[in-house]
């Protein structure tokens, strides 16, 4: 994100979607002015909320349409009260790996099981959400709901997908993507 701002001091506030609580910060640019009020909330904060489905990506940037040659299904698993955050219902071990060869379509299917948001993130790839749509290597996995991603298998290694809420990943949400010999 790019702010330009004029001299002044400035309130930066931030509202996390589905959740109830603001971070705050202040700019100051310029001498002399003050500061806005403490519990100043931006008109901004109570439009809507642009949901992945209204985006579109450029062009220059956006999948060829193809259907997927390889689906991944990925089951957010866990709760709070057990804090036993897991990936189809396993705890992160290294030894599972879900194999991918190189110039194939993937598909990730993830399949939310919890009551939590989960931002998925996949590690040396961008993906697009599925049916031509922006490209993100990040993307929400609401409560209770399915996203898919779809991604080209252009470069070869052994890489991690993970919750970034670092606490899931942490205890257990993380799991791996390999690239097999072709």
């Amino acid at each position: 994100m790019l702010v330009t701002l004029k001299d002044g001091v400035f309130p930066l506030v931030a509202l996390a979607e589905g959740k109830n609580a603001v971070a705050r910060g202040l700019i100051r640019t310029g001498d002399g002015a003050s500061a806005p009020k403490a519990d100043v909330r931006p008109r901004e904060l109570d439009g809507d909320v642009v949901r992945y489905a209204e985006l579109r990506p450029a062009e220059g940037v956006r999948l060829a349409a193809k259907e997927p040659d390889r689906v991944v299904r990925l089951e957010l698993t866990g709760s709070m009260m057990a804090y036993d955050w897991a990936i189809n219902g396993k705890k992160y071990d290294p030894k599972i790996i879900s194999p991918v060869r190189p110039g194939e379509r993937v598909r990730l299917s993830f399949v939310n099981r919890t009551t939590m948001w989960h931002p998925m993130h996949l590690h040396g790839h961008t993906f697009a959400l599925a049916d031509g749509g922006v490209r993100k290597d990040t993307a929400i996995v609401l409560p209770g709901s399915t996203l898919n991603v779809d991604f080209d298998a252009d470069n070869p290694g052994l890489w991690m997908i993970h919750c970034h809420n670092i606490y899931h990943a942490e205890s257990g949400m993380m799991t791996l993507l390999g690239y097999q010999q072709t």
